[in-house]
């Protein structure tokens, strides 16, 4: 908090988590705004100023979704991250007018828009989902209104362990954003089995298979087989939709990623027995889900699909032989 020119420093005694920790925060200042810094920026020196300007020229918003810039991937698992999208949130100041939610990395918000909303307690301490399942419900406080995105307001963060390999992140957001749909229904939807729930359902077959019939389990593992080149195969497409070229190993990287976060999502609702939570998915752009509009189709779901059905009558063709 910045009080002329006093600064007051909270330090907790113990890990208290990312949710208490940011709650406290709230309760202890009296500003009309809030902003939320990570620890790890580095912050341009009139930040301050040009949320400042910001809130006076927009004095309607409820908040202010600030620019967090990133160097250049260092190896090529960080090239990795950059085009899988999963920290695109960082960018969102860059590629929309306004948005739902912002990371808590750079963003302000009027306390008077906050109301009695805080983090929720419910999320890991470590975080994950806490800060989406927060500015939705503030935003949900206030009409449903986005923040306004303002470019300008920018930091730079640095990438986590200077870019080496360490998919315990994505697994780690994984379960925290599990909470997400349990505690937002109005924005759940179900689509059609992503790789690790068909991987799942597929070993469990599997030691079904071997208490009726040992040899089905060979076609089982064929499949388990298949479904990962299928994964890996959209990956490299993927890829190249985004950098405009091939590159195997970013690709089998850019999949393990996805899938290690994916995997986090069902671990977290297999570890509280949420069975409902297998083909649940999340709006993250705030939109209230319609029962009509499920079971969506992209270009990876219909290369899977067209993948799955080659396979299949490449096998029945050559069982005719």
């Amino acid at each position: 908090m910045v009080d002329n020119n006093t600064v007051t420093l909270l330090i907790n005694q113990q890990n208290m988590g990312a949710s208490a920790t940011r709650n406290r925060g709230i309760e202890a200042g009296h500003g009309e705004w809030i902003l939320f810094l990570d620890d790890d920026i580095e912050v341009a020196p009139d930040i301050l100023l040009t949320y400042a300007q910001a809130a006076e020229k927009y004095p309607d918003e409820i908040g202010f979704i600030g620019l967090v810039d990133m160097p250049p991937p260092p190896t090529s698992f960080a090239k990795a991250v950059d085009a899988d999208g999963s920290m695109s949130i960082f960018s969102a100041a860059r590629n929309y007018e306004s948005y739902p939610w912002g990371a808590t990395a750079n963003i302000m918000i009027k306390r008077s828009a906050v109301g009695n909303v805080r983090f929720s307690s419910a999320y890991p301490k470590k975080g994950g989902g806490e800060e989406v399942d927060f500015f939705l419900r503030v935003r949900q406080l206030n009409g449903s209104k986005n923040y306004k995105c303002l470019p300008v307001a920018q930091v730079e963060h640095p990438w986590w362990k200077n870019g080496q390999t360490d998919y315990t992140r994505f697994y780690r957001l994984g379960i925290g954003n599990s909470y997400l749909t349990e505690h937002n229904p109005q924005y759940k939807w179900y689509d059609l089995l992503n790789t690790s729930e068909i991987l799942l359902i597929t070993l469990l077959v599997a030691l079904a298979a071997m208490a009726v019939n040992f040899t089905l389990i060979i076609y089982i593992l064929y499949f388990a087989l298949i479904t990962i080149i299928t994964e890996f195969i959209v990956n490299i497409v993927r890829l190249y939709r985004k950098i405009h070229k091939v590159e195997l190993i970013t690709a089998f990287n850019v999949m393990l990623i996805r899938n290690t976060c994916e995997f986090g999502i069902l671990a977290g609702n297999m570890l509280r027995f949420r069975l409902a939570g297998i083909g649940e998915r999340f709006n993250y752009d705030g939109t209230i889900t319609k029962k009509s509009k499920l079971f969506r189709l992209n270009r990876y779901k219909i290369i899977k699909l067209l993948i799955y059905t080659t396979v299949i009558v490449l096998v029945r063709y050559f069982k005719k032989l």
